[in-house]
């Protein structure tokens, strides 16, 4: 009796895990003509695609990494490069008004923790983000303001345009940060927990940070982890010089 009940168990939990299985590969959608899309290994993608002639590369990741693309419009391009990490990557063009020839690129090896947001809503909205970047929890970046609208209140030119959104090779962005449309964070800069970057910043290995972020400290490195430390480099041995005194104290 028991053994039959366990089987019958078991032949129900099989069922109900084939099925959220089909459900979660027809998780995107493509509702247009002429759209390319190019997924690697290791990517969960979900989200929709209403529009035409759109392009979507997103190359093998390191590890599982769940995206989400929310894409409405035509002649946008989005491609992220090889070996990214993200647990929770949230990428929306167009809102409920289409958005045309937007342009996202992100680098090898990225990585974005929980709650990442890339918002490209604007036409023409550009944003790179280069090599190594490391983004942590709710981040939000902002490519523009639509579907609001705002105007000179003299002449009545439109003023929500911008070049686009610059972050460059292995940037940290700390927690809760938001960058701006007009907005770019140089080579090996580090984005403080918290801010709100608004300009453009070209000095690399600085700390930025503040609401609106400005430099807060010059000549920085950062590593993702001890395991990226340099053998007998000078980080290294100020790093294990540091912990040795915690340890020594806690013998004591």
């Amino acid at each position: 009796m028991v053994s039959s009940l366990y089987q019958k168990a078991r032949s129900i939990l099989a069922n109900w895990l084939r099925k959220l299985g089909e459900t979660t590969e027809k998780t995107f959608v493509d509702e247009g003509s002429n759209n390319h899309i190019d997924i690697g290994d290791n990517i969960e993608l979900s989200g929709s695609i209403i529009g035409d002639n759109n392009t979507i590369i997103i190359h093998d990741s390191e590890l599982l990494s769940c995206i989400r693309i929310t894409l409405k419009g035509s002649g946008n391009k989005i491609q992220i490069g090889k070996k990214s990490r993200c647990k929770d990557l949230d990428i929306r063009i167009g809102s409920y008004l289409p958005a045309f020839e937007t342009t996202l690129e992100i680098g090898d090896e990225f990585s974005a923790e929980g709650s990442c947001k890339l918002l490209l809503y604007n036409s023409g909205s550009v944003l790179k983000i280069g090599q190594d970047c490391m983004f942590s929890n709710n981040i939000i970046v902002r490519c523009g303001e639509t579907p609001h609208l705002i105007f000179d209140s003299e002449t009545g030119e439109y003023l929500d345009v911008s070049e686009g959104v610059f972050i460059g090779d292995h940037v940290w962005v700390g927690e809760q940060s938001y960058i701006t449309k007009r907005c770019s964070l140089p080579d090996n800069s580090i984005l403080a927990a918290g801010s709100v970057a608004t300009r453009r910043f070209d000095e690399p290995n600085i700390v930025i940070g503040g609401n609106p972020a400005q430099v807060v400290r010059k000549n920085v490195k950062w590593v993702r982890n001890r395991a990226s430390l340099v053998p007998d480099s000078p980080e290294k041995k100020s790093y294990e010089k540091v912990i040795a005194q915690y340890k020594t104290k806690s013998r004591d």
